[in-house]
């Protein structure tokens, strides 16, 4: 039987006091705070149905290990929230000789078969990066690493651009992952219409509908007056 190395992939989510700033205009400070709790729990729910991986959400906040724990994921304490590229690189400090992967909590739409060609195994290659941006093409919403210090968190404006020159500059092989799912990361309300155009159905589409607000032309408003 052919042994396949398990992969440690993490979820950092922010402060939610601090979450989706840019949608202010559209949902309220608390309503911002449900969607990332929301949007969490589609992912998680889609990650728990993995093979030959652990799951690890990084925070800080109760409200977000509620989510994990009925997920049936793991947790990864800061303790006191940190930026983000902080958090991450001190869940990397948990696997330093084991592939891990990074995978944002505001991806919905990510599909099982997605996220398993993010993190397929490596086939005994010690130093691969896998990105998968988003759909500007400049932010990563998907980051594989063959070793968890293989290369230091770099997320933020442009950060594709910048992995896809670290790995040059070190000589690291890197592989792209494009995928609609993936891609797709929320936060504003353009993002907001593109999810509600793709699908009617998750833990995201239900707290928006609950909300009564209409997103987009195939939103189903309901409870709207």
């Amino acid at each position: 039987m052919t042994h396949r190395a398990m992969t440690n992939i993490i979820v950092p989510i922010k402060d939610l006091s601090q979450a989706k700033q840019r949608l202010a205009g559209v949902l309220t400070k608390e309503h911002c705070e449900g969607l990332v709790l929301a949007m969490l729990e589609d992912l998680l729910i889609t990650l728990s149905t993995l093979p030959s991986c652990t799951v690890w959400v990084l925070a800080s906040n109760t409200k977000v290990f509620q989510v994990a724990q009925r997920c049936g994921v793991r947790i990864i304490n800061e303790h006191e929230s940190q930026g983000y590229n902080q958090a991450v690189e001190f869940g990397f400090k948990h696997f330093p000789g084991e592939s891990v992967a990074v995978i944002p909590g505001d991806v919905p739409l990510a599909s099982a078969a997605e996220i398993l060609q993010l993190i397929k195994p490596t086939h005994n290659r010690e130093e691969l990066v896998r990105l998968a941006p988003d759909r500007e093409k400049r932010g990563t919403n998907g980051l594989f690493l063959s070793r968890g210090n293989l290369m230091e968190p770099s997320f933020g404006s442009h950060s594709y651009t910048r992995y896809l020159g670290t790995a040059k500059d070190k000589g690291i092989s890197v592989e792209k992952v494009f995928s609609t799912g993936l891609a797709l990361d929320i936060d504003t309300p353009a993002d907001l219409e593109q999810l509600v155009r793709q699908t009617q159905e998750g833990e995201t589409i239900k707290f928006l509908k609950q909300l009564g607000r209409n997103f987009g032309p195939q939103f189903l408003n309901q409870g709207a007056a």
